[in-house]
């Protein structure tokens, strides 16, 4: 049995857990490792996080990154023959603060990542290895289907990418709806998305299970380096909704290997209407439970 201490930087109570995809990752690992009998810890920003330090751990594994996290860096002092991981599928993101602290003082650590290091802000000097698997698919789990529920339209949300302004203003007209926090407002009309602004998806009600269509698009960078598919797929096939991919994104749909049709694939918006009835491909959901399962049991051999 291993002592394993899971560290996610972002913001919340001890009780009120943060509402983000680097949190459900770390908590999905978590839950996994527990069940192979092994003692895990998962802590976050929040107020009284450094109350109780615990010491001796075999592994310290932190998901995702932020300068201020109210983790201290006492947590990796108090182990500190722990062996260091850091899990990412950000690729803009550098080190979380206290492992650059770690770094420092000598102490190497493993990523463990989406994608090649050539692209990352990480430091890779301090890094001891670098390794790539599909991390997105770990929040890959289907919620009962509704058959009550009323499908309409297509949408699209997420935070703003400047990397993506272009196909925000190619796609981005009256035939999606947009759900985007209000102080992204601003920056998605100046890059030329004219799409009807609605409310925040809520994820822990209905999510986007009310929508027929999701449109798929991702960085120009990403066309070159490849990411794996991203996680608004695993949330579409999670609440019944149909994946609609700009064209732009091929080179990543022919290296994600699943079986995805051209029917699945448009170049304009004015598309979408002709979309009507197509639902998701089967072979997407057995895929991708065999993928959340061999991710898991890759990572625990990694960390264990």
């Amino acid at each position: 049995m291993k002592r394993i201490l899971i560290i996610d930087s972002h913001k919340g109570t001890k009780h009120g857990i943060p509402q983000n995809l680097h949190w459900q990752n770390a908590n999905i690992l978590k839950d996994y490792l527990i069940s192979l009998n092994h003692e895990v810890d998962l802590i976050w920003s929040y107020p009284t996080v450094n109350d109780s330090i615990k010491c001796d751990y075999d592994a310290i594994v932190f998901v995702h990154a932020s300068h201020y996290s109210f983790v201290d860096y006492k947590w990796l002092e108090q182990s500190p023959n722990a062996k260091l991981y850091y899990i990412t599928n950000e690729y803009n993101l550098g080190e979380p603060r206290i492992l650059w602290m770690a770094a420092k003082q000598n102490r190497k650590y493993t990523v463990i990542a989406n994608y090649e290091g050539k692209i990352s802000k990480v430091v890779r000097k301090y890094t001891s290895d670098w390794l790539i698997t599909n991390l997105n698919c770990l929040i890959y789990n289907p919620t009962p289907e509704n058959l009550d529920t009323t499908k309409k339209g297509c949408i699209y949300y997420g935070s703003f990418r400047k990397d993506r302004s272009d196909y925000f203003k190619k796609y981005l007209n009256d035939k999606v709806l947009l759900s985007i926090y209000s102080k992204n407002v601003s920056k998605f009309k100046e890059a030329g998305a004219t799409s009807e602004i609605i409310k925040r998806i809520d994820w822990v009600k209905d999510g986007i299970k009310e929508y027929e269509f999701s449109l798929y698009i991702e960085d120009v960078r990403n066309h070159e380096n490849y990411n794996h598919l991203a996680n608004r797929f695993y949330e579409a096939l999670n609440y019944g909704v149909t994946p609609l991919f700009a064209e732009e994104c091929l080179n990543t749909i022919k290296l994600s290997d699943y079986n995805i049709g051209v029917d699945y694939i448009i170049n304009s918006s004015d598309e979408i209407w002709y979309k009507r009835g197509l639902t998701i491909n089967p072979s997407w959901h057995i895929k991708a439970k065999e993928e959340k399962q061999a991710v898991l049991q890759y990572l625990t051999e990694i960390i264990i």
